[in-house]
Parts: C-alpha cells; structure tokens; sequence
C-alpha cells in the first residue's frame, strides 16, 4: 500500500520484486540467492506497470476487476510492505464493500 504510490512502489520492489519474474522462473529458483539473482533487474517501472499500489482504492479494484471479469472468483490480494495491519485496515475500509 505505502503512505504514497511511491513509497508503496519502493516497498513492493523491495519486497516483493521476485514475483515479476513469472511462474516459469520461480518454479525453477532453489532458493533466496536465486530469487535475489533473478529479480536484480526489476526496476520501480516493473512494479508500477504490474502492482496496485498507494493509498487509492481504484488501482486495487481495477486491478481485481480485471480478474474477476475473466471469470475467476478468488483473488488474493497481498500486503508487500511493512504494515500488515494498515493493509487490512484499508482493505476492510475501502475495498472490501466494493468487491
């Protein structure tokens, strides 16, 4: 989420950037070095262009809007920065009455 969409961008690439390197590529990494390895070159334009991030609500339901009109009815939306609790807080608050 972030306090900005900038911040939340940082955090997910801190965190999370091993999960723009695709199925094919995490099925096959053994362990953290890899992931490291692998994710190097995932830049804050990766994240922006793949994650919903900040504190709007829109880009999280346009996000799960796009899932849920090519049919699938679960989605797991994933808190990739440091406050968990924020993150359920805003998803009690601003998403979940809209999805």
């Amino acid at each position: 989420m972030g306090a900005d969409r900038g911040a939340g961008v940082r955090e997910a690439l801190r965190t999370t950037a091993w999960a723009v390197t695709g199925w094919k590529v995490m099925s096959e990494l053994p362990n953290p070095a890899n992931f490291a390895a692998a994710s190097k070159t995932v830049t804050e334009d990766d994240i922006r262009e793949l994650f919903a991030v900040g504190p709007e609500p829109e880009p999280y339901l346009a996000a799960v809007r796009k899932y849920a009109d090519a049919g699938f009815d679960h989605i797991v939306l994933q808190n990739a920065g440091p406050d968990p609790d924020g993150f359920i807080d805003f998803f009690a608050k601003e998403l979940k009455d809209k999805l």
